[in-house]
């Protein structure tokens, strides 16, 4: 979704008639009295934009955040570090047959595993598409070829899940096996020694987890506009404060947009290891400021092109619509739920 991104400290998102102005005071850092001199840093229409993500110290007013709400336009907060700390957003769907049907899928595991496994086998499928094309660029490199051989294995057991405990032992063995292959995919100053989080450790890890933040929020926000609760899943157990639904659809976008973003930002040297820094407050490394901006110009660029891989030209950010659009079809028993599929080299 288009989105602006405010990551300059200090920096307040205003109301002006009717627009959205950033403006930062010299000298403050937004949160106490205004000084004399107040730079304009942005202005934007409100049709242009359906969220506003605050990183850091930026601010909104809350004058701005009622006209905000009131044009339908959802607001983000995020640490530093790329951490989602909560979402604002508009009336939702006053229809509720779409969360009764969802309600009802979820609760009975004899419809929800079946659309739990379309999930995964697309996962599994885009993982071994987006090693695959790694393979043709390096034939020699014999990971790649056991890698994509082994996710295969995994995933012909995967229509014969009994539950969606032994669908997700699956869906992590093959993440495993992924990563163990996508590791050739990086090189030089911004290798990639393996998936690790929490914190994430060097820089390649540091963009995944953003990556995967920032898609998750889209997903949540998408479901939520169009009248779904993103909290319960049908493949991704409850849990309090945990988007499950929006986990659940993210499962078949993580490695054709988050991935393919970091391999080609790394790869192009857009970002490179002078962009981080250690992160005082959970340790491992994020984005500098330099960084962020340089981030957020890639991802908006990478999201309003065609999504690479397909059968079809479409740009990433309406290929996540769909797929959300997809889903409601499903559970209104419309149409069977058609999964996204990259294209095997």
């Amino acid at each position: 979704m288009p989105t602006l991104y405010v990551t300059e400290p200090g920096a307040v998102v205003r109301r002006r008639s009717g627009s959205l102005v950033v403006t930062l005071d010299e000298g403050g850092d937004g949160a106490g009295p205004a000084s004399r001199k107040r730079r304009e840093l942005l202005e934007v229409e409100p049709h242009r934009v359906e969220l506003v993500a605050l990183v850091g110290r930026a601010h909104v007013t809350s004058n701005a955040t009622r006209f905000c709400l009131e044009r339908g336009i959802a607001v983000a907060w995020f640490r530093r570090n790329g951490d989602f700390i909560g979402r604002l957003v508009p009336e939702l769907s006053r229809t509720a047959d779409l969360r009764l049907s969802q309600f009802r899928i979820a609760d009975d595991e004899r419809l929800a595993l079946p659309l739990a496994r379309r999930f995964v086998a697309a996962k599994l499928n885009n993982a071994a598409a987006i090693l695959s094309a790694l393979r043709s660029n390096r034939p020699d490199t014999a990971s790649l070829g056991n890698a994509v051989a082994e996710i295969d294995a995994i995933a012909a057991r995967v229509e014969d899940a009994s539950d969606r405990e032994v669908l997700l032992g699956l869906e992590g063995d093959a993440a495993r096996r992924y990563f163990s292959g996508l590791r050739a995919g990086f090189g030089g100053d911004m290798a990639f020694a393996g998936r690790a989080r929490r914190p994430p450790p060097d820089p390649v890890n540091a963009l995944l987890s953003f990556g995967y933040v920032l898609l998750a929020n889209a997903l949540a926000s998408l479901l939520e506009a169009r009248g779904f609760d993103p909290y319960l899943g049908f493949m991704h157990a409850v849990r309090s404060g945990r988007p499950s639904l929006a986990l659940d659809l993210m499962e078949e976008l993580r490695h054709p947009v988050v991935d393919r973003f970091v391999s080609r930002v790394c790869n192009l040297r857009r970002i490179r290891p002078g962009h981080f820094e250690d992160d005082p407050e959970r340790g491992g490394v994020r984005l500098t400021r330099e960084g962020l901006k340089k981030f957020f110009a890639a991802w908006e660029t990478f999201m309003d092109a065609p999504l690479a891989g397909l059968r079809e030209d479409i740009f990433a950010e309406a290929a996540i619509r769909r797929q959300v659009d997809r889903l409601a079809s499903h559970v209104r028993r419309r149409d069977s739920y058609r999964p996204l599929l990259l294209r095997r080299n």
